[in-house]
C-alpha cells in the first residue's frame, strides 16, 4: 500500500489510524509516519476537549478545520504541518511510527 493511501486511512477514524500504524510498522515510510504523529496529537486534543463544558463544540469546530487542513496533505501527496501545533506534535510524538 502506498504512503498516500496509508496517510488518508489514518485520517478517517481512530481505528483507521491504528490500521495505518500497523501497516506502517511492516514497511515504514516518512509520509505516513509524519501523519500518524500529526493525527495522534489531533485525536488527543479532540479527546481532551470533550471534557471542557460549554465550549467544547467551538474547540471541536476549530480542531475539525485543522484536521481538514491536514487531510489535504496526503490527498496532494505533501506533508502539511497542522497550523500552530504541528511542530510540537512532531517533537512530542517522535517515537510514534
Amino acid at each position: 500500500m502506498n504512503p498516500k493511501v496509508k496517510s488518508m486511512l489514518a485520517h478517517l477514524t481512530p481505528v483507521g489510524w491504528v490500521i495505518a500504524l500497523a501497516l506502517n510498522s511492516m514497511k515504514k515510510d516518512s509520509m505516513t509516519s509524519f501523519y500518524l504523529r500529526q493525527l495522534f496529537g489531533l485525536y488527543v486534543c479532540f479527546f481532551i476537549t470533550g471534557f471542557i463544558p460549554d465550549y467544547y463544540i467551538v474547540v471541536w469546530g476549530f480542531l475539525f478545520v485543522l484536521w481538514t487542513y491536514s487531510f489535504v496533505g496526503p490527498v496532494k501527496g505533501t506533508e502539511n504541518l497542522v497550523p500552530f501545533i504541528g511542530d510540537l506534535f512532531q517533537k512530542w510524538f517522535q517515537k510514534i511510527a
